[in-house]
This record gives structure tokens, sequence and C-alpha cells, in this order.
């Protein structure tokens, strides 16, 4: 047997017990992999934020670029987002406190009104396209101008928490159509 290469390769082997099978077997098998795992960069919630809001602004700005601005439309539009950011800065950062007690939200309501709304935009902006309203069109484009401040707010407002808690949020897995998991990690 001295000839064989794999001869005491049955005493190296580590036995195999299988009443606690699952003992040897690491905790990323188990399914509780999420804190272990890299969720990747996208999955980051401020980088997503930063992503779509930067898409939106260049897009915005290819519009208004096209049709021109409205001083008046423009400034109602900044105040608005502006005015409803601070009144619920604290309702907002408390939100965020409360997802890293429960990391599951359900967002059927807001995420329905949201498309209602989205969608009557895109009705009422093809409407005025066709009868060649044109600054009935600057003028919404402009008063939607200032939501982009919102948005941009918003995301200041996400990194302020991240950076005060010193935690980040990632997200997590799709529960159903409406719902979403969040995974709050400490920063390093």
């Amino acid at each position: 047997m001295g000839w064989c290469p794999n001869a005491k390769a049955h005493e190296a082997r580590q036995p195999i017990n299988f009443e606690s099978f699952e003992s040897g077997i690491s905790s990323r098998i188990s399914g509780d992999n999420e804190d272990q795992k890299n969720p990747g960069w996208l999955r980051k919630l401020s980088n997503y934020t930063l992503l779509i809001n930067t898409l939106f602004t260049l897009a915005y700005l290819l519009i208004i670029k096209q049709l021109g601005v409205n001083l008046i439309f423009l400034l109602a539009g900044f105040l608005v987002p502006l005015f409803f950011v601070i009144f619920d800065w604290k309702a907002q950062m408390q939100r965020y406190d409360a997802l890293v007690k429960h990391p599951v939200i359900d967002y059927s309501d807001k995420k329905k009104l949201y498309f209602i709304l989205a969608y009557a935009l895109i009705i009422v902006i093809f409407y005025l396209y066709i009868k060649g309203q044109e600054l009935a069109m600057q003028a919404i484009f402009s008063l939607l101008g200032g939501l982009l401040v919102g948005m941009w707010l918003s995301y200041f407002q996400l990194k302020y928490w991240e950076k005060k808690n010193h935690k980040t949020i990632y997200f997590g897995k799709k529960h159903g159509t409406w719902k979403t998991s969040y995974i709050i990690r400490e920063k390093k």
C-alpha cells in the first residue's frame, strides 16, 4: 500500500456526524447570509437614490433647455418641496430609526397613489403636447423642476442619517409586489 498516494486519505478525512448534520455547515448556507455577503453598490439605498436623482436631473435639464423656464413656477416648485422637507424632517428621521427595528415595509398605498399621479401627469403633458400649448408645458416642467429640489434634499437627509447613526441601508429581498425589506449594517 505504500505505492498508492491516496492510501492514507481515509485517515485524513473528518467523520460526518449524521445526527447533527447542520453543525458542520456554515451559517451562510442556512439562509442567514444577509450580514455575511456584500450586497453590492446598487443595493445601497443612498447610491440608488443618487442614481435616480441624477437621471431625473439630467432629463429635466434637457427638457427645460428645449422648452425654457417659467421663473415664477420654478420658484413655486422650489418652495413647496422645501417646506415639505423642513416640516417632515423629524418624522422622516423617525421612519429611518423605525426601519432599523422593522426592516420590512409595505408601500402598497403609497405606490398606488404615486402610479396614479404619474399616469395623470403623463396624460396631461401628452394632451398639452398634442394641443401645442407650449406655455402650459413650460409651466408644468418649471413646477416639476422644483420637485427635484425635494428629491435632492431627501437624498442629503438620508446621507445625514447614515452618517449620524453610523449605519448603511441596503435593499433586501422583495416580499410580494409592494413589500420591500431592508438590511441595516454598521459602517466600518
